[in-house]
C-alpha cells in the first residue's frame, strides 16, 4: 500500500511541474530605440539590439517620439514566437510590406 501510494504521488508531481511553462530566460543588455517611417506621419517605434531589429508589443509612449537620433537604452526583454510587419513608404507615400521581424515583450527598460 505504502508503495503504491509513492508511486501515485510521483506521478501526480511528474505531471503537475510537466504543465508548468517557461518562457525562456530573459535577455538584457544595451540598445537603441530606432524609427521607421512606414509613410508619411506613420512611425513604427523598433528596438535594435546586437544588430538585429525587434519589434516591441509593449513599448512605454515616452520612448515614442519622433528623433533622427536613436535612443540608447538598458533593456530586458523575451522574445515571443509572435511576427510583426514593417512598412517602407512607396514613392506614392503609401506603405508597402518590406519585412516581418520578431515580437519582443519587455520587461525592463531605462534610458542610458
Amino acid at each position: 500500500m505504502k508503495s503504491h501510494l509513492s508511486l501515485l504521488i510521483g506521478i501526480f508531481l511528474l505531471l503537475f511541474n510537466s504543465c508548468i511553462s517557461d518562457d525562456g530566460p530573459f535577455i538584457e543588455g544595451n540598445g537603441e530605440v530606432v524609427i521607421k517611417v512606414a509613410t508619411r506621419g506613420s512611425y513604427q517605434f523598433l528596438i535594435r539590439y546586437k544588430d538585429e531589429v525587434y519589434y516591441p508589443e509593449n513599448l512605454p509612449e515616452e520612448y515614442k517620439f519622433v528623433s533622427q537620433d536613436p535612443i540608447p537604452v538598458f533593456i530586458k526583454f523575451k522574445l515571443t514566437d509572435e511576427e510583426a510587419d514593417i512598412f517602407t513608404p512607396a514613392p506614392n507615400d503609401v506603405p508597402v510590406f518590406l519585412k516581418s521581424i520578431p515580437v519582443i515583450r519587455l520587461e525592463e527598460i531605462n534610458r542610458r
